[in-house]
């Protein structure tokens, strides 16, 4: 028997996740990280960026480093 296959674009997707539990939300995201079709950004990618911003607004290191502390409180 064949299951029933629902189309969503991105927003009717994003509109029926706003509406579940957030416990319900985190096991969605958990299942896809273990089913490896959604992976972590790449730390190299990621701290080019970051490197791109603080030399482009010319950040200090006191900001940059408050920035580093408040997103390893995010985990």
């Amino acid at each position: 028997m064949r299951k029933a296959v629902i189309e969503l674009d991105s927003s009717q997707l994003l509109g029926a996740l706003e509406q579940l539990p957030q416990d319900d939300v985190k096991k969605i995201i958990d299942t896809l990280f273990l089913k490896k079709l959604f992976k972590k950004p790449d730390f190299t990618e990621v701290s080019a960026k970051a490197k791109k911003v603080i030399e482009k607004q010319k950040l200090s290191s006191a900001v940059v480093e408050e920035a580093v502390e408040w997103a390893r409180k995010q985990k």
